[in-house]
């Protein structure tokens, strides 16, 4: 008998689902698999815009947020002719960035960081930017999805020149899906729920239910994979979190059994 032995896991991920719910398995636990992040959107025209700019103009700094957002815009530079120029351009600039796909992926394009985030968070990286003595520099921003609105007040308040570049967003999950999982939370159905992103769980929580919250406080677990998603979590009052020490599916789910592990 495993941890995970008679546990019900929900997995609100999409991409990383089926991964996930294998790992949960040799646990010897139950994945329930119910996608709440919703579909990936390429913003083509206005990221080949974004890259025009970014080649075209003088930046100071370069803020990459997600490896998606950097891909996105790298394909957008190579559909329009200009993949060697933007390399070129990030080359030439001071890169602020956070995430580690952000940061594989300027490995892979020998790119290297000026700051950063410690911690995998935007809060963070915002932190280190305002304690440079900025003023008036030209900042390129990828957003990721749709950044929050406290976040973007943070940034605009600093004495700089923002330009905002969203070359992806996510819409809306299914209703049913996500009713779905409400549902097997508010009943109590599952033991945990998996998150992978902080999307999925403004989705679950769109409707605001206090039922919800209700249901994390008594039984249900909430498992996020990194401190981003986590501070989401807890920014709809959630304080009972399994989290690994690094953002990885497999230590998350390794940090889930050692915490029934330590419950049992």
């Amino acid at each position: 008998m495993t941890a995970l032995t008679g546990k019900s896991i929900a997995i609100a991920a999409d991409r990383q689902a089926a991964a996930i719910g294998e790992l949960v398995h040799k646990q010897g636990g139950t994945p329930v698999t119910v996608p709440i992040q919703g579909r990936k959107v390429l913003n083509e025209r206005e990221a080949e815009k974004d890259v025009k700019k970014l080649i075209g103009s003088h930046f100071d700094y370069v803020i990459l947020t997600t490896g998606i957002g950097s891909k996105a815009l790298e394909e957008a530079a190579t559909r329009i002719g200009q993949h060697e120029a933007y390399i070129e351009s990030l080359r030439e600039t001071k890169l602020a960035v956070r995430g580690s796909k952000t940061i594989k992926w300027m490995k892979e394009k020998d790119l290297k960081p000026f700051k950063v985030s410690e911690d995998g968070t935007m809060k963070e990286l915002i932190g280190a930017l305002s304690d440079l003595q900025l003023n008036g520099e030209k900042v390129f921003l990828q957003q990721y999805n749709k950044e929050e609105e406290r976040l973007l007040n943070q940034l605009t308040a600093l004495p700089i020149e923002l330009y905002q570049s969203l070359p992806y967003h996510y819409i809306e999950p299914e209703e049913e899906t996500l009713n779905k999982l409400q549902n097997l939370i508010i009943d109590q159905k599952v033991d945990a729920v998996v998150f992978t992103s902080k999307t999925q769980v403004q989705n679950l929580f769109e409707t605001g239910s206090r039922q919800l919250s209700g249901a994390f406080a008594d039984k249900v677990l909430a498992v996020a994979v990194g401190s981003v998603t986590a501070d989401e979590l807890k920014s709809y009052g959630i304080d009972r979190i399994v989290e690994p020490a690094k953002p990885k599916m497999g230590a998350m789910i390794i940090a889930l059994t050692n915490y029934y592990k330590q419950q049992a």
